[in-house]
């Protein structure tokens, strides 16, 4: 389960460290589903969980690319197999940065940039003499994320660090791509749940921590300060309402965005949130599964309401939905008029 952390400063900023053991004690958890398989988890010893929001990556290739130039953005961006990006990169919803930062013997290129209403992607290149093809396990960073006004929208950091902005993001995942001697590549997407992402035009991002992890030594980590200016393409929206009526179940909101489909609905029973959100299913008029990217659920009065995002774009050709929730009746969706 994705956590979010909160917590206290650390001194020495600036130099090489090793985590204490109450640190690297606490594991945060990485989702990776697609149907009938189980979850997988991955360590992220940095972090204090704080939270019982979970990321969930769904791996759907459905889209064949026939546009050069949105394929050669695709093949260089977020190699998970994200139909909702796929459709996104297609329609320029990718932006290629480039930008390089340069400390503490790290070279760090911010190459791409993916954001809609509901999550936010980057891919970078890390130059390190930390890095080896021969036995690098994984590339965490540390991050602040500010608006153009300078408010702090979102932050992935340890627990020792201060905190008082808001938690836009409920998921993070990271994975390695590329990797040589010296060099690596990081894809991250994060999730926003409970929250449209706001603006990120004229945005900052701050990666100040970078996690090495290989398999013949213990994680190092490298304190600096790596800054980089974010842009965003028009972010589309439109609203999805419900065709029928099914018992025990009611939708609250759904909402599809470049490439991202935001849904809430509340079952009429508690203790079942996380499982429900699990096997829930978007499906296309193809019957084509989707599986959400990122999930959160909270009870009351007897009741649960759950929320997801999934991997759908707003420009893709399929209109008609329909929601199966395990153990109810399938709920239909069409586009609000």
């Amino acid at each position: 389960m994705k956590k979010n952390i909160d917590g206290l400063m650390r001194e020495d900023m600036n130099k090489e460290q090793q985590l204490p053991a109450s640190i690297r004690s606490a594991f945060d958890q990485s989702y990776a589903q697609i149907r009938h398989q189980s979850k997988q988890k991955a360590k992220r010893s940095w972090l204090k969980p704080v939270s019982a929001a979970a990321a969930v990556v769904a791996l759907s290739a459905t889209v064949l690319l026939t546009n050069d130039t949105a394929l050669a953005k695709l093949q260089a961006f977020l190699g998970l197999n994200d139909s909702g990006i796929e459709i996104a990169a297609m329609n320029g919803d990718i932006q290629n940065l480039a930008q390089v930062q340069q400390d503490e013997n790290i070279t760090m290129t911010l190459e791409n940039l993916f954001v809609d209403a509901y999550r936010f992607g980057l891919q970078v290149t890390m130059d390190s003499k930390d890095i080896s093809a021969d036995d690098l396990n994984r590339i965490e960073f540390e991050y602040r994320l500010f608006d153009a006004q300078g408010n702090e929208i979102s932050a992935l950091i340890s627990d020792t660090k201060p905190y008082t902005g808001q938690q836009v993001f409920s998921g993070m995942d990271f994975k390695l791509a590329d990797v040589s001697n010296n060099r690596a590549s990081v894809e991250m997407i994060a999730t926003a749940n409970q929250h449209e992402v706001p603006s990120l035009e004229g945005a900052r991002l701050v990666v100040e921590t970078v996690h090495i992890s290989s398999d013949k030594s213990e994680m190092k980590s490298i304190n600096g300060h790596w800054e980089f200016n974010l842009i965003s393409p028009t972010i589309v929206k439109q609203q999805y309402i419900a065709t029928n009526s099914v018992p025990g179940l009611t939708l609250n909101e759904a909402i599809v965005t470049n490439g991202s489909l935001h849904l809430t609905y509340t079952i009429d029973e508690i203790n079942v949130g996380e499982t429900i959100a699990h096997d829930t299913e978007l499906m296309n008029e193809k019957g084509e599964a989707f599986y959400a990217s990122g999930n959160s659920f909270k009870e009351f009065e007897q009741k649960t309401e759950i929320s997801l995002v999934f991997p759908y774009s707003v420009r893709n050709e399929q209109q008609a939905l329909s929601l199966k929730v395990k153990d109810y009746e399938e709920l239909k969706l069409i586009i609000k008029e």
